[in-house]
C-alpha cells in the first residue's frame, strides 16, 4: 500500500470528455437545449454535452445570457459525470491487468460485469470507474493484507493498536489533546481565469465543537478582500472573499489562509442498560431522524434496518449492530463522488445501491440506517490527521440521550482487517474502540454533510455534500471554475509539539 492512501474524497480535474469538440449550431438555442434535455433523459450524455455547449453559444450570440449560463451548468454537470468515469472496457482491463497481475483474463471479466464494478452507460457504451483495480483490492482481504506486508504497514492499525489498551500512560498519544497549525494555499495559474469579473471563494475553515477548540484564525489572504467571516461557530466553518480579478496581475492568483486549533480525544463510558427516552419532539430529534440531500432515508434502507436491529430497542445496542454490519458487510471502496454530485444521487443510496462506498458514503450509510430505527445521525467531516496519513475524511455520529453525540468510524475501523501484522484479538479490539471513541486526529470543518455554507444553494456549485475544499463562483467566466479552485487547493498541517 503506498504511503498517501486513499480514504477520503477527491477530485480529478477535467479538460473535457474525451475527443469531444462542439459542431456548428444549426438549430435555434432552445431548439439545441430541448434536444439536449432529451438526450439527457435517454442516457445519450455524449449526445448532450455537445448540444448544451452549441446551445450556450447560440444564447451568447442572442444576448440571453442568463440561458447561455444554465447551458453551460448543464454542459459542466456531464462533465463532471465523466471526470472519474471515462474508462472503456479495454482500458478498464488493461488497468486491472497491470495493477493485479495475478489475475486470469476469465477472472478480471468478472470484473467488469454489470453490477460487479462501478459502471455508467452513455451513448450505448459502458464507462467505468478509474479506481476499478483499487477496489478489487480493497474488496479482497489477501490482496489488500499482501499489499500491506509488501509496504511493511498497516496505516492506521499501526498509528492506533499499540495505544488502545493502554490509557493510563501519560505519554500514551490517543488519550492526549493535540495542537496543529493548518495552512490552506490555492494558486491558481493567471490564465485560467478571465481578465475581469470578480471571484467569489469560500475558503473551509475549522468548527468549534466540545472536541475542537482554540481555534485562532491567524490569516487570511488576500485580506483585502475578505467580505464577511472568518466564521467558527455553528455548523461549519468558511470565510467568504470577492475577488476583482482585473486587479490580480501575477502570474498566480493566490489565496490562503492559516490558522491552529486544539483536538480532544472522545473517549465515553456507556452503560447500554441506562439509555434514557429520546424527546422525540425535540429540534434535534425532529433534525436528525429525516431524510436529507446525502442521507436519504429510503424505503429499502428502512426495511434493512429493521432487519438488521431485530427485536433490540436499546439504540446504543441498534447502533452498535449497525456498525458491526458495515464493517463486515460493506468493505471500503474508491468511490467517483464528482459523478454522484452531478447525478444528484444520495451518499446512503449510491452505496445501498452499489455495495461501493468510502468514508463519506459508508458514513452517510451509518446515518441513514441510524435515522431509519429512530436513532438521531449524523456524518462530521473535514480531516484526518493521523501521523502520515493525513487526508480528507468523514466519519458518523449517533445521539445518545444525556451522553451527547456518540462517535464512529466503521471507515478507519475496517482497516483493522487489513492488517498484515495483527491477531484476530488485536483486530477486535482496535474495531471495538472505534464505536463510541474517536482519537484526537481529526479536523472538522463540518458537523453534518450538507450542511450549507453561505454561498448555498447556487447552480454553479455542484459539490454540495462536503466543504473539504473551497467553493468558487465567477458568472464572468465560461470555465468550471469550482474544478479549477478544489484542483488547486492544498491544506498541510503541522503539530505544534510542547
Amino acid at each position: 500500500m503506498i504511503r498517501n492512501i486513499v480514504l477520503f474524497l477527491f477530485v480529478i480535474l477535467l479538460t473535457g470528455i474525451p475527443s469531444l469538440v462542439a459542431d456548428e449550431p444549426i438549430f435555434s438555442p432552445d431548439e439545441l437545449y430541448k434536444q439536449a434535455e432529451t438526450a439527457m433523459e435517454q442516457s445519450r450524455y455524449e449526445e448532450a454535452y455537445y448540444q448544451f455547449l452549441n446551445a450556450s453559444e447560440g444564447y451568447a450570440l442572442s444576448g440571453d445570457t442568463d440561458m447561455k449560463r444554465k447551458s453551460l451548468q448543464q454542459a459542466k454537470r456531464i462533465n463532471w459525470m465523466f471526470a472519474e468515469m471515462q474508462l472503456n472496457k479495454t482500458s478498464a482491463d488493461e488497468i486491472i491487468a497491470a495493477t493485479i497481475p495475478v489475475l486470469t483474463p476469465n477472472e478480471r471479466e468478472v470484473f467488469l460485469e454489470p453490477g460487479k464494478s462501478i459502471q455508467t452507460e452513455s451513448d450505448g457504451e459502458t464507462f467505468y470507474f478509474e479506481g476499478i483495480a483499487r477496489n478489487i483490492q480493497y474488496h479482497n482481504t489477501t490482496l489488500i493484507r499482501e499489499n500491506m506486508r509488501k509496504s511493511g504497514e498497516s496505516p492506521f492499525f499501526d498509528q492506533m493498536s499499540p495505544y488502545i489498551g493502554n490509557a493510563e500512560n501519560p505519554d500514551n498519544p490517543i488519550y492526549q489533546n493535540h495542537t496543529y497549525t493548518a495552512i490552506g494555499v490555492m494558486s491558481i495559474p493567471r490564465e485560467e481565469l478571465v481578465e475581469n469579473g470578480t471571484l467569489q471563494v469560500w475558503l473551509p475553515l475549522p468548527v468549534a465543537t466540545e472536541y475542537q477548540k482554540n481555534i485562532s484564525i491567524l490569516s487570511v489572504e488576500p485580506s483585502a478582500y475578505v467580505v464577511s467571516g472568518p466564521q467558527t461557530s455553528g455548523n461549519i466553518g468558511e470565510v467568504y472573499l470577492e475577488i476583482p480579478l482585473e486587479e490580480m496581475t501575477g502570474e498566480y492568483v493566490n489565496i490562503s489562509t492559516e490558522f491552529s486549533f486544539t483536538t480532544s480525544p472522545r473517549i465515553n463510558r456507556i452503560n447500554p442498560d441506562d439509555i434514557k427516552a429520546y424527546d422525540t419532539n425535540s429540534p434535534l430529534y425532529q433534525r436528525y431522524t429525516q431524510s436529507q440531500a446525502s442521507i436519504n432515508v429510503s424505503q429499502e434502507i428502512v426495511k434493512l434496518a429493521h432487519q438488521i436491529v431485530g427485536d433490540e430497542t436499546n439504540p446504543y445496542k441498534k447502533a452498535k449492530l449497525i456498525y458491526d454490519y458495515i464493517i463486515d458487510s460493506l468493505p471500503y471502496s474508491n468511490v467517483p463522488h464528482t459523478y454522484i454530485a452531478a447525478m444528484n444521487i444520495s451518499e446512503s443510496d449510491f452505496v445501498h445501491d452499489t455495495g461501493f462506498g468510502d468514508c463519506g458514503t459508508q458514513s452517510a450509510y451509518f446515518a441513514a440506517l441510524c435515522r431509519a430505527v429512530g436513532i438521531p445521525a449524523r456524518a462530521p467531516g473535514g480531516y484526518q490527521l493521523f501521523p502520515g496519513y493525513s487526508g480528507t475524511h468523514f466519519w458518523a455520529e449517533f445521539f445518545l440521550p444525556e451522553y451527547g453525540w456518540m462517535p464512529v468510524d466503521v471507515t478507519i475501523a475496517e482497516a483493522g482487517t487489513w492488517a498484515y501484522n495483527a491477531t484476530p484479538e488485536q483486530v477486535e479490539e482496535y474495531s471495538e474502540f472505534f464505536f463510541g471513541n474517536m482519537d484526537p486526529y481529526r479536523f472538522t470543518i463540518q458537523t453534518d454533510m450538507d450542511e450549507p455554507f453561505s454561498g448555498e444553494p447556487n447552480p454553479d456549485i455542484l459539490f454540495t455534500i462536503v466543504h473539504q475544499n473551497p467553493s468558487l463562483i465567477c458568472i464572468n467566466s465560461d470555465e468550471d471554475v469550482e474544478m479549477i479552485g478544489m484542483a488547486s487547493w492544498t491544506y498541510t498541517f503541522e503539530e505544534q509539539k510542547e
